[in-house]
């Protein structure tokens, strides 16, 4: 996997709990490749899924090109990264779909389910022998 975009993302919109997280997409080696992107929540952002998932969703538009209506449907492995763990995240939703009507306009991909993953299956699927 080659490292393609290392960034900080602010949710969009206004809230309270806006949050932030830590975007790494890699590309696999081969076309047709499914792109891994490491999502990695920083200390004190909310981690009930919805800001993990607007995140989501809007590096989904931003980097894919995919929303609504899109004929591309090829996948994308989302990884969560915590402190000391992480996790595979399963979206209900495989495109970006609105959130909320507004001022600003979100997008979601539904609530994430987190199966843990060891570093090891991290690193396996990243082609990396080590992951911090």
């Amino acid at each position: 996997m080659t490292l393609t975009h290392e960034y900080m993302k602010h949710r969009s919109g206004y809230s309270l709990a806006a949050g932030a997280c830590w975007i790494r997409v890699y590309s696999g080696p081969q076309e047709g490749d499914a792109p891994v992107v490491v999502i990695e929540t920083l200390p004190g952002v909310d981690r009930s899924g919805e800001t993990v998932s607007q995140v989501a969703a809007e590096v989904m538009r931003e980097h894919f090109g995919r929303d609504e209506g899109s004929a591309h449907r090829q996948p994308v492995i989302w990884i969560e990264k915590t402190r000391n763990r992480h996790y595979l995240l399963t979206f209900p939703q495989r495109l970006p779909v609105p959130a909320s009507m507004g001022f600003t306009a979100r997008y979601t991909l539904g609530p994430p389910q987190r199966e843990p993953l060891a570093a090891r299956e991290v690193a396996a699927l990243l082609g990396r022998n080590t992951w911090s």
